[in-house]
C-alpha cells in the first residue's frame, strides 16, 4: 500500500510538472505573439508616420512653389507699372 500511495504521488507529481511545463510553453508562446504584434503595430505606425512626412513635406513644397509663382507675378506687375509710369511722366515732361 505504501509502495502505491509512493508511486500515486509520484504520479500525480509528474503530471503537475508536465502540466507546468506545457502552461509555461503556452505562456512563451503567448508572450512571443504579443511581442510579434507589438513589433507589426510599431512597424506600421511607423510606415504611418513615414508617409504623413512625405505628405507634408510634398505639400510645403507645393506651397513653397505657388508662393514663388505669386511673388513673381506680383514682381512683374509691380515692373510693369513703374515702367508705365516712367514713361508717362516722361511723356508729360515733354
Amino acid at each position: 500500500m505504501r509502495n502505491l500511495a509512493i508511486v500515486s504521488a509520484a504520479a500525480l507529481a509528474l503530471g503537475l510538472a508536465a502540466c507546468s511545463a506545457e502552461t509555461e510553453q503556452k505562456a512563451d508562446a503567448a508572450a512571443d505573439a504579443a511581442g510579434d504584434d507589438i513589433e507589426a503595430n510599431a512597424d506600421a505606425a511607423g510606415e504611418m508616420i513615414d508617409n504623413a512626412a512625405a505628405d507634408v513635406e510634398a505639400s510645403v513644397d507645393e506651397a513653397a512653389k505657388d508662393l514663388d509663382a505669386e511673388a513673381d507675378k506680383a514682381g512683374d506687375k509691380i515692373e510693369k507699372e513703374w515702367d508705365e509710369a516712367k514713361a508717362e511722366a516722361k511723356e508729360e515732361a515733354q
